[in-house]
């Protein structure tokens, strides 16, 4: 291959701008899904990713990028009510329902864009941004020998600064398109203030989101 198809073959992957579509899932880390005590965020499962990025390389190999993240994580209810039948030899039966964890971010930072060959690149991205993560409602149905008791938590949302990083590959599939796999890691201690059953309830938790996603962006 001739200096010139080197170089023009690079030229696909660093030049001008990038719009990017990527799909893939969501694990929770943390205080997300570590399947202890009785609180909702403790059982939720694995989830989807989406998000969408527009990148503007200055240089070949480096450049600037605005995304939104969004993660959906459902919260495993057979396994939340186990736990809460477990918490008392006086309940007999219990049955737990759930919203899903909504998690979304506005990030921008830094992309760098590193040639395997001709046509792969590794990239590396840091972004920080605002993000808001929205805690579900549940509702606890227990019985006793002599009684029902509902437990009840309403639903919140907390926002803060956050870090987000990414690890992943690109390939050249013609001079527009290119197609992509990620790694991303978000993490951030949020501050949850709800009720339960009429009780105020401020819950302190750091909420991490292991993400894999793949997909597609549009060079111009």
């Amino acid at each position: 291959m001739s200096i010139c198809n080197i170089a023009s073959a690079q030229e696909f992957m660093y030049q001008h701008r990038l719009v990017t579509l990527s799909m893939g899932v969501a694990v929770p880390a943390y205080a997300l899904g570590n399947e202890k005590g009785t609180n909702v965020s403790s059982y939720a499962t694995i989830g989807t990713n989406i998000n969408a990025e527009g990148t503007y390389f200055y240089s070949w190999h480096a450049g600037i990028a605005v995304m939104f993240n969004y993660n959906i994580n459902p919260i495993d209810t057979e396994r939340l009510a186990e736990e809460y039948l477990l918490s008392s030899n006086a309940f007999k039966t219990v049955s737990a329902e759930s919203e899903s964890f909504h998690d979304i971010s506005g990030l921008a930072g830094i992309v760098f864009d590193i040639p395997a060959n001709d046509y792969f690149s590794f990239t590396f991205k840091m972004l920080g941004g605002l993000r808001n993560v929205y805690k579900p409602a549940a509702l606890i149905k227990t019985t006793t020998v002599f009684s029902s008791v509902d437990y009840y938590e309403t639903s919140t949302s907390a926002t803060v600064f956050a870090l987000l990083g990414t690890f992943g590959v690109k390939a050249i599939v013609n001079d527009n398109f290119n197609i992509h796999l990620n790694s991303s890691y978000i993490g951030s201690t949020l501050n949850f203030e709800y009720k339960r059953n009429n009780k105020d309830i401020n819950q302190e938790a750091h909420i991490g989101i292991l993400s894999i996603a793949g997909g597609v962006s549009y060079n111009f």
